[in-house]
């Protein structure tokens, strides 16, 4: 189980990244943002030792931040992941990466080639309190980075507190590269530097030889891809609804299990929904790729849909959601609830952003496709 190292150390110059040389390469963005902390990813052109280092008004020197497994300070890596703890809640910091390259690692000889040290960048700690949460979600980009650019464009970005990615960002993952060019270099680019992304995984992110490695490039509090984000009074409950057709299928050469999967998640949240937290909360959102909801839009292959009413349908009634978000079918769908789902169901498309609001009045909803059209705006 990995710890942080936090201790105050004297400011250094700033380097610029590289050009061709030792730098950073990817990132950095900021991941699980919570009240007390965040997570923040980056890649380094080289393997190297890495560290963040956070300073605050206040401070008399930043505090450096990395992470130790049993006795061990990760490195010799080309990614990292370097949690942020220890901070007060609805503050304002700023972080940079510092990396020295790691030329030769021999068992007695470590030998670091260049240091670099990145601009200072902001971030915020969640309030204990917030009033209103703005939200932006995209889903089904399928590698379409200039896609993903154009949507977050025409979204209320600027205002939002996190971007949700509702899966289905790639299309196949079989190159290192590819949750960087699909969207992650793009979020980069806009706003993850400074505010946080939620990925949901898509049932094409689980395809292709390297999809067991995606939870190395995205944050997965607790180490899970299924969770609840908590914004003050509102819950998101973020599902992993896993393959679409069933396990048995020749496609997987047997090596899926996303049925006791599925389970495993609706025996955590039948225990989550009766926590104090989540009890209070005005407003309860549902994060889940595959929708509770037979479509028909994939033919035959229903399975994991089916599997989805008849698993969270219950729950989701007795922990009173207040709306379900997905995607995956490509086309836009608003369900109401009906006798037996207590609870509406809005599927976005593959070419539409979603902006929402959650406040003591409910879940806003604003839908704009990629021509600049408003398709949906609507409380629940």
């Amino acid at each position: 189980m990995k710890r942080i190292l936090l201790t105050a150390i004297v400011l250094i110059a700033t380097v610029a990244a590289f050009a061709d040389g030792f730098g950073i390469k990817n990132g950095p963005y900021i991941q699980n943002v919570t009240e007390e902390g965040a997570e923040i990813f980056f890649t380094t052109s080289q393997r190297a030792a890495a560290w963040v280092e956070v300073y605050a008004d206040g401070w008399e020197a930043p505090r450096r931040y990395c992470n130790i497994d049993a006795g061990l300070i990760d490195a010799y890596d080309t990614r990292h992941a370097v949690e942020i703890s220890g901070l007060d809640a609805g503050c304002s910091y700023r972080y940079r990466i510092v990396a020295k390259e790691m030329k030769e690692f021999r068992p007695y000889k470590i030998t670091y080639g260049d240091s670099i040290a990145t601009q200072w960048e902001k971030f915020s700690t969640l309030p204990l309190k917030i009033e209103k949460s703005r939200f932006v979600v995209i889903n089904d980009g399928h590698d379409n980075a200039d896609k993903v650019r154009s949507l977050l464009n025409l979204s209320q970005l600027k205002d939002a507190d996190a971007v949700i990615y509702l899966g289905d960002m790639i299309s196949y993952f079989e190159n290192d590269e590819a949750p960087y060019k699909g969207f992650i270099d793009v979020s980069v680019e806009l706003f993850a530097r400074n505010k946080p992304f939620i990925a949901v995984r898509g049932n094409h992110e689980t395809r292709g030889n390297l999809a067991r490695r995606y939870k190395e490039y995205v944050g997965r509090p607790n180490g899970r891809f299924y969770n609840i984000f908590y914004f003050g009074n509102t819950a998101l409950i973020v599902l992993d609804t896993g393959e679409d057709k069933p396990d048995s299928h020749p496609v997987y050469g047997g090596i899926n299990d996303f049925d006791s999967y599925r389970r495993e998640q609706a025996l955590w949240l039948q225990q989550e929904i009766k926590s104090k937290r989540f009890r209070k909360c005005t407003n309860r959102i549902v994060l889940m790729h595959i929708p509770p909801f037979v479509t028909g839009d994939h033919g035959s292959e229903n399975h994991a849909e089916n599997e989805l009413v008849e698993l969270f349908t219950p729950i989701f009634n007795k922990a009173k959601i207040d709306l379900v978000l997905s995607g995956h079918t490509h086309r836009h769908y608003s369900i109401e609830p009906d006798g037996k789902r207590q609870f509406p169901i809005v599927i976005n498309d593959n070419r539409s952003v979603m902006d929402l609001t959650s406040d003591e009045e409910g879940i806003g909803v604003t839908i704009t496709d990629i021509d600049g059209n408003v398709t949906m705006n609507k409380k629940f």
